[in-house]
């Protein structure tokens, strides 16, 4: 006999889930090694509330490059106009995707909305084949 979770037993289960932690990647950077972060759901949600896509991007960018295995983050938002003088490229391509793998949002096609063919366990109930991190 099995017993009904109750409401704490649930809550606790998401929000100390390994699911619910962050994750974190390493991508070089126009020769740098940075730390790029998942974004979270309030900025992503920010994101696509954000009429000016060239902002959102950067927003993201700034708010979660970190320097590696610490909580320094690398960009200012007084860096956006360089961002937007830099060429698009490489470099930005392998930060896009790392955020793309960890949150399913494609930033490269400026949408700020997940991708309609996902594989992650909000789009697959059964969530097989997914990957956590």
């Amino acid at each position: 006999m099995s017993t009904t979770p109750t409401r704490d037993d649930i809550r606790a289960a998401i929000f100390g889930s390994e699911e619910s932690k962050i994750q974190k990647r390493l991508v070089q950077f126009f020769g740098a090694q940075v730390e790029v972060r998942q974004p979270t759901l309030g900025q992503i949600l920010a994101a696509q509330q954000n009429p000016d896509r060239q902002a959102a991007v950067i927003d993201q960018l700034v708010a979660n490059t970190y320097i590696p295995g610490t909580e320094t983050k690398v960009f200012e938002i007084e860096d956006a106009d360089q961002f937007k003088e830099m060429p698009f490229g490489d470099n930005f391509i392998r930060v896009s995707e790392a955020f793309e793998d960890m949150s399913s949002v494609n930033f490269r096609e400026g949408e700020g909305a997940p991708e309609e063919e996902s594989n992650t366990p909000a789009h697959n109930e059964a969530g097989v084949g997914t990957e956590t991190n």
